[in-house]
This record gives C-alpha cells, sequence and structure tokens, in this order.
C-alpha cells in the first residue's frame, strides 16, 4: 500500500477534506506565493475567447396534459423572451423551445451533448416547467433533473470538459410557501494536463430553495 499522507495515499486517486491546505503548502514550496499565482492562474479561470460563446438552449413549457393535473404557467413566455434577448446580446446562440414531453426534452439535450462544442466557450441551458424537488415536468410527465444534467459530465460530453456549463431552472421544488420578511438593508496553460471531476464546471441556479413553490410574474411586461 502507497504511504498515508494527512489522510491520503500517495499515488492513487483520493479524497479528503483536510489535504487542501497541505497541497497549498506543497506548491508554495516551489517559489514565492506570487510565483505560485502565476504558475496557477489558468486554474482559476475559463478561457473565454474561443470563436463562438456557446448554445443557449430555452425550453419553455407552458400547457400541460390533463393527466398531469398541472396547469397553465402564465407568465412563461415573458420570462423565455428575456431570456432570448439576454444571452442573445452575450453573444450566444439560442435556441427556444416550446412544449415539450419529457422525452423530446431528453433527446434535445442528447443531441446538443453529443454535438462539437470544441470552438465553443460555453453551454447554458434554461428550463422553465413546473417542478417538484428534483424533478422537471415535460408536458406530460415529470422526471429527474439529473438525467438531463448528467448529459453533459466531462465523460460524455468530451467537447465542453473544463468548459462553464450553466442550467437555470425555473420550476416549483415543493409546495410549501415563502411568505418572505420586511428587511431595511439596502445592499445589494496548454503545457499541463489536469485531471477534474466528470461534473465540475456545472453551476445551477434555480429560482426557489428546495421544498418550495417558485413564483412568476404574470402581469409585468418587456419595454420595447
Amino acid at each position: 500500500m502507497a504511504d498515508n499522507q494527512n489522510g491520503a495515499h500517495t499515488g492513487v486517486d483520493s479524497t479528503d477534506a483536510g489535504t487542501y491546505s497541505s497541497s497549498q503548502q506543497i506548491f508554495l514550496k516551489g517559489g514565492t506565493a506570487k510565483e505560485m499565482e502565476s504558475k496557477f492562474k489558468h486554474c482559476f479561470s475559463y478561457k473565454m475567447d474561443y470563436p463562438e460563446m456557446g448554445l443557449c438552449i430555452i425550453v419553455n413549457n407552458k400547457n400541460f396534459h390533463p393527466n398531469t393535473r398541472m396547469g397553465m404557467r402564465n407568465g412563461t413566455d415573458l420570462d423565455a423572451l428575456k431570456l432570448q434577448h439576454t444571452f442573445k446580446s452575450l453573444g450566444y446562440k439560442v435556441q427556444v423551445c416550446n412544449d415539450l414531453r419529457c422525452s423530446e426534452i431528453f433527446e434535445l439535450l442528447r443531441k446538443v451533448s453529443e454535438d462539437d462544442h470544441s470552438k465553443r466557450s460555453s453551454f447554458v441551458c434554461a428550463l422553465l416547467s413546473h417542478g417538484e424537488d428534483g424533478l422537471l415536468y415535460g408536458v406530460d410527465d415529470s422526471m429527474p433533473i439529473k438525467r438531463l444534467t448528467s448529459l453533459f459530465r466531462g465523460d460524455r460530453c468530451k467537447t465542453l470538459v473544463g468548459k462553464p456549463k450553466l442550467f437555470f431552472i425555473q420550476a416549483c421544488r415543493g409546495t410549501e410557501l415563502d411568505s418572505g420578511v420586511e428587511t431595511d438593508s439596502g445592499s445589494e496553460s496548454q503545457e499541463e494536463t489536469h485531471r477534474i471531476p466528470v461534473e465540475a464546471d456545472f453551476l445551477y441556479a434555480y429560482s426557489t430553495v428546495p421544498g418550495y413553490y417558485s413564483w412568476r410574474n404574470t402581469i409585468t411586461r418587456l419595454n420595447g
């Protein structure tokens, strides 16, 4: 068996919550803090100068089959339109898909995950639908969100490895109501190879916390 240092076996892949500080000490032995910052700077930022920003897929589900017992999601078209305008302005190629069944959502994202993203800086997906904690509704049924996002893991979508994969999920995550609280606060390297987790570089942005309803504004309209 390899020697054990600070709870981690050398020579094999391992994880240990206590190894971060020791790793920093080892790195610092190779030079000054400034030299180390320069050497590892590429590890803490994304390369965003690819020829394309990337794809932005927006799934906008408004009308649901009666068997789901889910009501119409009034206001969702406005959300989809604002997202479309926002990501187009950022340089993304945007595709909006309305009222998709579970199988259609999966097939859409499966094809996108198998696309060649080598000339793209990132990937964005917005899922606007009904939901429960861990689940998203197609217009016909529900499915695990994990089944969709896992299509873009590093071992499945290799041309997005090391690139940001952003998922925006506008959906309920339960049935509790958040009544809110009043506040008076006004504050608002090419030469090296690295091995990273297959689910690295994912960002999930939910419209609510686990267990709670998600709200849509059905009145406000987009100007212009």
